[in-house]
């Protein structure tokens, strides 16, 4: 009966040392669990950190590009300039930030994903603003060749127009010279009859008819008498008798005034003969409003 207790002391112990036994495999079991867990864990976390840095690359590429986009255009608008040199530097700063990072989180990244799409948005919106100048300014372009094309064709118009405006002018100026026809020169004694001895002459006539000239403008007008004798000397009566020929003033030998109606007009003019006349060929010309009009000869013995 003594010998009960110590069996039940030593199945008390045996219990204990089973409870231990089982709590520690259970620790051990635990341990090994926890251990495991803590390995996924970080496994897992160098796999959102890989996953992280990846899109962060792919976020820097983005900026790059951005940039290298922002460096190809050009534009001569001084405002739109100011903003993508602005927008230039923005995106150069988040850049500039992103490689000093070394450690990315997930919301810095969605932060960084959000402003990446505000630099594209805004991008957008000046790209499609540069293409719209660039459409104005082609157009613009356009218009003005077609206005110098219609002010060089216009120009040319106006020369051509010009041109036969001055032919016409030309025209009409010469048209609008009277001439003289049915030029007749003789010379004459004291009774009016004519002589070809040069000694017997008291004067020189010319009588001619003022063609009928309908563009020519009416009213009076001084016809002019130039004789040349065989010595190419003028006969003048004075030195001073002078008229108005291509610029030039002139000695002429007679002169008559008419009265010009646009219809022909028979007329003579008279040169009295004051000197001793030399034998030969002599030449009568005839001069109104700055034009020669007509020309004989005649002889004298």
């Amino acid at each position: 009966m003594e010998n009960k207790p110590a069996n039940v002391e030593g199945a008390g112990k045996s219990k204990i040392v089973s409870f231990l036994a089982a709590l520690i495999i259970v620790l051990g079991i635990i341990v090994v669990a926890l251990g495991y867990l803590f390995y996924a864990q970080q496994e897992e976390s160098k796999e959102i950190q890989i996953q992280l840095n990846a899109e962060k690359d792919s976020i820097s590429n983005n900026l790059k590009t951005i940039m290298m986009s922002y460096d190809s255009l050009q534009i001569d608008n001084d405002t739109l300039n100011n903003k993508l040199l602005a927008e230039q530097e923005r995106v150069k700063q988040m850049y500039d930030e992103l490689q000093k990072v070394k450690r990315v989180s997930y919301s810095k990244i969605k932060e960084y994903q959000k402003e990446l799409g505000t630099l594209r948005a805004i991008m957008k919106d000046l790209l499609q603003d540069i293409d719209s100048l660039n459409t104005l300014n082609q157009e613009l372009i356009a218009e003005n060749i077609k206005v110098k094309q219609d002010y060089s064709t216009a120009k040319q118009t106006v020369a051509e127009l010009e041109t036969k405006t001055e032919e016409l002018s030309s025209q009409v100026e010469k048209g609008s010279v009277i001439k003289a026809r049915d030029i007749v020169a003789m010379a004459i004694n004291r009774r009016g009859n004519e002589v070809t001895r040069a000694r017997r002459v008291e004067k020189i006539r010319v009588c001619f008819t003022l063609n009928e000239n309908s563009i020519a403008k009416a009213g009076n007008r001084e016809v002019f008498l130039r004789i040349t004798g065989p010595d190419e000397y003028i006969l003048a009566k004075s030195e001073t008798d002078l008229f108005n020929f291509e610029g030039q003033m002139i000695v002429f030998s007679a002169k008559r005034e008419v009265d010009y109606q646009n219809q022909d007009v028979e007329m003579c003019i008279f040169y009295d003969n004051n000197g001793e006349l030399l034998k030969g060929v002599y030449k009568a010309a005839l001069y109104m409003d700055g034009n020669l009009i007509g020309n004989t000869e005649f002889t004298l013995k």
